[in-house]
């Protein structure tokens, strides 16, 4: 019998780093395109002046924000942002409005948690604004109007989100020059490539991406609506078929039981053979209560191959990219889609999940030879493939300027992104 006896979970709100060995950043291979125009930068650009940068990954659990060129965000902050149930305050009241990243620790009052993305996707900019706000003036400490930022955007979202993204940050906040980027080209610069099938699972939402030489091939993008977060949820349904009595105010012990304690197992109905003594671990909670967890450690994962035991319709991941693969047949790419199928975002990281991913993709599509990689620091590929992107001198002329923006408008954000 194992023993999990690991720090206590840090509850949903808090801010904090990923610490780690810093590390070298790699350029893509084959040079950045200009994903506007799908024309190749020049690789001696005219010169074009280097300013400060801040990239901004908005995800559905983590805003990921740190410096262009650093090797991992400087912060994660909480994507929930906590408002008083009451529309209206009374007069003379001096409580704040929102509440973003360790603001929401120790709130003596009931707030309502918002999230402003649904499957990846912004629905509301006031907690966007919220969030970033806080970004620039309680945890990085600066002023917004001497960095150009970087911000990425999910795949299939509406193009008026970037116009969105583009009034926000020249209007409210003043920053000088903005850019908009795919997260799944972002991800692929993080592997130092420009061609690959991206495969990303994050918090809300995952997709599967065939990108040639820098650009995303157009209609061949899958999407389900299940990912990390949802596999929390079953593994909390998992727990409390075994008798344990756990609510939604307990999903950041789940989700730490879920990354400490969970695994994808190679053959899963060898691994549920074994008997309950050879599966399970002692799990100590944040009040010094020991629970055992058993066969939920390897059903678990179960859920990114199987939805249909959430009772959902969609395909699981590898079949999802079985046939995105396909799709690419017609276009001419599959073979080399099938040799870069590139692991991304933090629901990949549950331990084994490459090798039973790469297994279960490999019998789906036995004449393809598929290769699946992935990246060690996977969980923040969007985030590095933004901070390698920004720090390019042959990126420099893409910045979209302020001046552009005061003279054209949102639709500026069009001509270079």
């Amino acid at each position: 019998m194992a023993s999990r006896n690991s720090q206590s979970p840090v509850p949903m709100g808090t801010a904090q780093g990923d610490p780690g060995e810093a590390g070298m950043l790699s350029a893509p291979d084959a040079g950045i395109r200009d994903t506007g125009s799908a024309t190749q930068l020049k690789t001696k650009p005219k010169y074009v002046r280097k300013i400060k940068a801040l990239v901004i990954d908005l995800g559905s659990q983590y805003c990921k924000c740190g410096y262009a060129g650093e090797p991992r965000p400087t912060y994660f902050i909480s994507s929930t942002v906590g408002k008083h149930y009451s529309e209206a305050a009374d007069v003379g009241d001096a409580r704040k409005e929102t509440y973003v990243g360790h603001e929401l620790l120790n709130m003596e009052a009931p707030l309502k948690l918002v999230n402003p993305l649904k499957c990846g996707v912004v629905v509301d900019w006031d907690c966007v604004q919220n969030i970033w706000e806080y970004i620039f003036h309680t945890a990085m400490k600066i002023p917004p109007q001497e960095y150009a930022v970087l911000v990425s955007d999910p795949p299939l979202s509406p193009s008026s989100n970037r116009e969105k993204y583009a009034e926000l940050m020249f209007e409210t906040f003043g920053i000088p020059a903005m850019h908009v980027a795919s997260q799944s080209l972002l991800s692929i610069y993080s592997y130092g490539k420009t061609t690959g099938l991206v495969v990303e699972s994050g918090h809300g939402v995952s997709h599967v991406v065939p990108i040639s030489e820098g650009n995303v091939l157009p209609g061949l993008t899958g999407r389900v609506d299940y990912a990390g977060g949802d596999l929390t949820n079953y593994l909390l349904q998992l727990l409390n078929e075994a008798s344990h009595k756990f609510t939604d105010d307990h999903l950041h012990i789940i989700e730490h039981i879920k990354k400490t304690c969970c695994y994808s197992a190679l053959l899963p109905e060898k691994e549920l053979g074994l008997s309950l003594e050879e599966l399970r671990v002692d799990y100590e909670l944040p009040d010094g209560k020991l629970i055992t967890i058993g066969r939920e450690r390897v059903q678990c994962a179960e859920m990114l191959f199987q939805p249909s035991l959430v009772g959902s319709t969609q395909p699981g991941l590898p079949a999802l990219t079985a046939t995105c693969l396909g799709c690419c047949q017609g276009e001419g790419f599959k073979e080399e889609m099938a040799a870069n199928v590139l692991l991304c975002g933090g629901c990949t990281m549950l331990d084994g999940f490459p090798e039973r991913f790469q297994r279960e993709l490999s019998l789906l599509c036995p004449g393809d030879s598929p290769t699946v990689a992935a990246a060690p620091e996977r969980k923040t590929s969007v985030w590095t493939g933004g901070s390698i992107l920004a720090s390019l001198q042959a990126f420099q002329q893409l910045w979209v300027s302020k001046e552009e923006f005061e003279e054209r408008g949102s639709v500026a954000i069009y001509t270079k992104c």
